[in-house]
C-alpha cells in the first residue's frame, strides 16, 4: 500500500514522472502512486513542484507535507503531518479520477 501511518501522519510511496505534460496523479506503480510533475529535475524544482501539487490535493498547507527519503531520485517517501491515511487515500484517488 502506498499511504501508511508514521509519526502522527502518514508516509507515502511516490514514484514522480518529471517533464511530464500536466501535473497530475497518473495511477498507481507497484506499491507507489505515481505523480507526474511539468518541471525538469533541476535544482529541486521537481520536488518543489510535487510538494506543492500534494499540498494543493490535500488542502494542507506546503509545510505539512515534506520530502522523507529520495530527494535525488525518482522514488520518494514523502511525510504528510496530522492527516490519517485513510484520508490521503481518499483525496489521491479522488484527484486521480478526476484528471
Amino acid at each position: 500500500m502506498y499511504a501508511s501511518p508514521y509519526n502522527g501522519g502518514t508516509l507515502l510511496n511516490i514514484r514522480v514522472q518529471p517533464r511530464a505534460s500536466k501535473a497530475k496523479i497518473v495511477g498507481f506503480y507497484g506499491d507507489s502512486i505515481k505523480i507526474a510533475v511539468k518541471s525538469p529535475p533541476v535544482e529541486g524544482r521537481a520536488n518543489e513542484e510535487c510538494i506543492e501539487l500534494l499540498s494543493n490535493i490535500l488542502g494542507l498547507p506546503k509545510r505539512q507535507v515534506a520530502i522523507k527519503s529520495g530527494q535525488q531520485g525518482r522514488q520518494k517517501s514523502i511525510f504528510v503531518a496530522g492527516v490519517t491515511p485513510e484520508k490521503v487515500i481518499t483525496n489521491l484517488e479522488s484527484a486521480m479520477c478526476s484528471s
